[in-house]
């Protein structure tokens, strides 16, 4: 026992010296400031097109200290996972000249060190960013912020025009995507539909996968001078016009009336109008 108890002494001292060195900080070196926004909009995640987060190191020591940049929720995927973001360099007012991960190790100058990260959300609802400054392992400094993160605001616009051809009335549909809100909606899927209101038959109907960013609208068709639909209706004979690209299209006779129903489905949020084609009237709009 008496042999054994120097080697005890001696394990004990050095995982002793291993803690003590493991989380010593006498490296002085600290996050002297954090600038981001507080509230952003869900968007996808581009380097072209970023929110971000400037951070203010302060190295008060008299030569240069290697750190990583560790953080949780800067970047937050459509699985709501936290991924690496990027600390990028040089912006022209287009894009960034250069950019490394969060991963590389970054050496930091004597005084105050500027660096700008990314900041991106392709979920909603509050994110606590965390970042940590760290050297060897050692965590040096930390801080957190939360990130309000808003979705977009859908809602419908739905319009026609009448164009008369000889015996033809011809009605083109104009339909769009209105986003008021602060978040992109991206994978909107929409739908036109021309229903019989007599019969509440569904005569033709399009859909669409459409890009709303944030304070815009989208139209259904993005096809060139295309409506997203058409009506035809004849006092006689019913033209042979296929009126392509539009595909909800519906012909009948001068005085026939039709439904004109649009839906928007980004994620939980559900929007619908529908108005009665020829007469210009609104029916109803619903939000789900």
């Amino acid at each position: 026992m008496r042999k054994e108890l120097p080697l005890i002494l001696a394990g004990i001292i050095l995982v002793s010296v291993i803690i003590w060195w493991h989380y010593d900080s006498s490296v002085d070196v600290s996050i002297a400031e954090i600038s981001a926004p507080r509230t952003l909009g869900v968007d996808t995640i581009r380097t072209d097109s970023m929110n971000e987060i400037e951070l203010v190191i302060q190295n008060n020591e008299s030569k240069n200290v290697e750190v990583t940049i560790e953080t949780e929720n800067a970047f937050v995927d459509e699985n709501g996972k936290s991924v690496d973001t990027f600390i990028v360099f040089g912006y022209n007012g287009y894009r960034y000249s250069d950019y490394i991960s969060t991963q590389d190790k970054i050496s930091l100058e004597p005084g105050e060190n500027r660096l700008t990260l990314l900041l991106g959300y392709q979920v909603t609802g509050e994110q606590n960013v965390h970042i940590r400054i760290v050297n060897n392992e050692v965590v040096l400094d930390e801080k957190s912020f939360t990130v309000d993160v808003l979705p977009p605001e859908l809602s419908l616009e739905l319009n026609y025009n009448l164009k008369t051809e000889g015996k033809l009335e011809i009605y083109n549909i104009d339909a769009y995507v209105l986003n008021s809100g602060l978040g992109r909606a991206e994978n909107v899927e929409a739908n036109l539909s021309i229903i019989n209101p007599e019969t509440n038959e569904t005569l033709a109907s399009d859909k669409w996968n459409l890009v709303v960013p944030a304070y815009s609208k989208s139209p259904f068709s993005t096809w060139h001078d295309s409506p997203a639909g058409v009506i035809e209706l004849s006092s006689g004979d019913n033209s042979d016009e296929s009126y392509m690209p539009a595909l909800a299209v519906a012909k009948g006779k001068t005085g026939e009336q039709y439904i004109v129903r649009v839906t928007a489905v980004w994620h939980d949020q559900v929007v619908e109008k529908e108005i009665l084609v020829p007469e210009n009237s609104s029916v109803t709009e619903v939000e789900l």
